[in-house]
């Protein structure tokens, strides 16, 4: 039979997420009664069947036939190596009548085990490159790769159907899996004068399995307050006041622990209520998603929610939704069905910090540190001096490139710092001028640091040939001369032309970031990817530098915790997520760079180093 590969490549670690967004622009404040009597009838009855239950773990999605099924994984390398090619949308093909399969476009490693009796649900890798999906149970004499098994197949075989079925599998990490301490990283957030609002916010956060806030004002909105026909009451006061900021009760105290907010208000003169820019100043949205949604009896979603993007421009902010009173329950699950949102890693842990640890767990399946020593510009003995220095005093994340000149001292001070090769990450790159013979750049950079393989390498910046560079890259990590493999200086426009062009998602993208220029646009973005964000020139650059440690801002949070201005940027990138490569030839610098682990900024001091933003770039990549 002929079988078709289909790989759209887009990124590891995201998964469809089930959530809701509303919005309206209602020219008048909300109205209670008829909205109410709309909401609760289609609400209260979708309300107990609408949770959806997913195993914890390490867990594949396999969407097919307009079913998702839940695959729990093994913990073995054919897994690891499959999930470095997630996500993939494929054809599969009819074997016979007891399973589907696909050619993968590489090898994966085996470990193939004669199973005997075989479940319905079972996933299994057929050879080296053969990817099964069994519908039915049967006795089997093969042998296979055991990569994991469908918790709940039921509905299985109706869905592959009989003959050929697209079907997308991805790595499961959502918001609304709980880590293992059982805490939920999905928010539902809302604001309810009159209670309209309430119905549908407690719908979403029960659907979704989510956390749910109630924003209330510490003096309770009348209903003379509310009479918008008055022009002196307080909500036409408030809202014809730039300035206001009604003052919330209470706070949500584990903010940093969400990473999805679903926010919903009710329409006053055509916006959001000035409440409503309370709470999002209150907080560091920096890298959260935030989805708005709303009810009203008629309007459009109007300018109510691009109005309050200005106030958390650090977050992922996508397009709201209004829904209008008696809106029937499939109304609501289809919108919460056909949202797309970035998910963390509470199941898997790829993407998220390890604060203790001190590393992040990539999408290829190693641990990286969080921060290192970058060596632009250190050449020659200064060069193998730092980075010597570096690793005697705890530094395990070195970044290097061809164009720096120095990968032989930086191979030479790994080989002789007496710390064993597996313990230190070591990241080179690719330059354009090699990408036409990537196979010989690869093997010489091997070479060149005197190493046995090498933990990351990066395409520099975007050049020409640069997809046929990577996909040498690809072959390499099949051969085991790379680990890991990402980018350097792509954008968002930049990876949406790239990445369905490969099949292994890049664990890292490396760019400029520092709170004069913080990508505040493209951090959110690579992030719901499933790629890990370092930044370079964290401490602003040549001719920027003392500049930015000067920023009255950061010197003053630094004088605060007791710390340098040095140690307070470093610190406000890893609690964005960002992994920071500071450079230096200074041995008591490199040491005070790694002093970042016994202080934690606020919200507050997140917030007002955010607002330093200029989109001032320093350099040209």
């Amino acid at each position: 039979m002929r079988r078709r590969f289909l790989s759209l490549a887009l990124a590891l670690c995201t998964l469809t997420l089930l959530t809701l967004s509303a919005c309206t622009a209602e020219n008048r404040f909300e109205s209670s009664t008829a909205l109410e009597d709309g909401y609760s009838s289609s609400i209260a009855e979708a309300s107990a069947d609408a949770a959806n239950e997913t195993p914890h773990g390490n867990a594949l999605q396999i969407s097919v036939g307009g079913k998702d099924f839940t695959a729990v994984l093994e913990e073995n390398a054919a897994v690891r190596a499959l999930a470095a090619r997630l996500p993939l949308t494929v054809t599969m093909e009819e074997l016979n009548g007891n399973e589907k399969y696909y050619d993968l476009p590489q090898d994966l490693p085996t470990d193939p085990e004669q199973p005997g009796t075989i479940q319905a649900g079972d996933l299994m890798l057929y050879g080296s490159n053969c990817l099964v999906l069994f519908y039915e149970s049967f006795d089997s004499a093969y042998a296979y790769t055991r990569l994991g098994r469908i918790a709940d197949p039921a509905g299985l075989a109706e869905a592959v159907g009989n003959g050929t079925a697209e079907v997308t599998f991805r790595m499961q990490t959502s918001e609304n899996i709980p880590d293992s301490n059982g805490e939920n990283k999905m928010l539902v957030a809302y604001f309810s004068a009159t209670g309209t609002t309430r119905p549908l916010a407690e719908y979403a956060a029960n659907s979704l399995d989510a956390d749910l806030y109630e924003i209330v004002p510490e003096v309770l909105y009348t209903a003379d307050d509310l009479n918008y026909t008055n022009g002196s009451s307080r909500a036409n006061r408030e809202q014809s006041d730039p300035s206001a900021r009604p003052t919330i009760s209470g706070s949500v105290e584990n903010m940093g622990d969400y990473n999805v907010v679903l926010l919903g208000y009710p329409i006053w003169h055509g916006q959001a209520p000035k409440i409503i820019c309370t709470f999002l100043e209150s907080y560091d949205f920096s890298g959260k998603t935030i989805v708005p949604f709303c009810t009203s009896h008629s309007s459009g979603i109007g300018s109510s929610d691009t109005n309050l993007h200005a106030l958390a421009p650090g977050a992922d902010w996508r397009s709201g939704r209004r829904f209008p009173g008696g809106t029937s329950r499939e109304t609501i699950t289809d919108w919460i069905d056909g949202l797309e949102l970035p998910r963390t890693t509470a199941a898997t842990g790829i993407g998220t910090f390890d604060f203790e640890t001190r590393t992040v767990m990539l999408n290829s399946g190693y641990a990286m540190p969080i921060n290192g020593l970058g060596t632009y510009s250190l050449t020659g003995e200064t060069c193998f001096h730092s980075v010597s220095a570096a690793l005697e005093r705890g530094v395990r994340l070195i970044d290097t490139a061809y164009m720096y000149h120095n990968e032989a001292e930086v191979g030479r001070a790994v080989r002789e710092s007496g710390i064993p090769r597996e313990d230190i990450f070591v990241i080179t790159k690719l330059y354009p001028s090699q990408f036409a013979n990537a196979e010989a750049a690869i093997d010489q950079a091997l070479e060149s640091m005197g190493l046995d393989y090498i933990d990351m390498m990066l395409l520099h910046h975007p050049g020409e040939g640069d997809v046929a560079a990577y996909q040498a890259m690809e072959r390499a990590v099949a051969e085991g001369k790379l680990r890991s493999i990402g980018l350097s200086n792509w954008y968002v426009e930049e990876l949406e032309a790239f990445l369905p062009r490969v099949d292994i998602t890049p664990a890292l993208v490396q760019n400029e970031i520092h709170p004069y220029y913080q990508e505040n646009d493209v951090i959110p973005y690579i992030q719901s990817l499933g790629i890990v964000v370092q930044g370079w020139y964290p401490l602003g650059g040549r001719g920027h530098t003392a500049e930015l440690l000067g920023d009255e801002v950061i010197s003053g949070i630094a004088a605060a915790h007791g710390k340098s201005s040095a140690q307070v940027i470093l610190r406000w990138n890893l609690q964005k997520g960002v992994v920071v490569i500071p450079g230096s030839s200074n041995p008591d610098h490199i040491q005070e760079n790694t002093e970042l682990y016994d202080f934690e900024l606020t919200e507050a001091e997140m917030a007002r180093i955010n607002a330093l933003d200029r989109n001032e770039k320093h350099d040209w990549y």
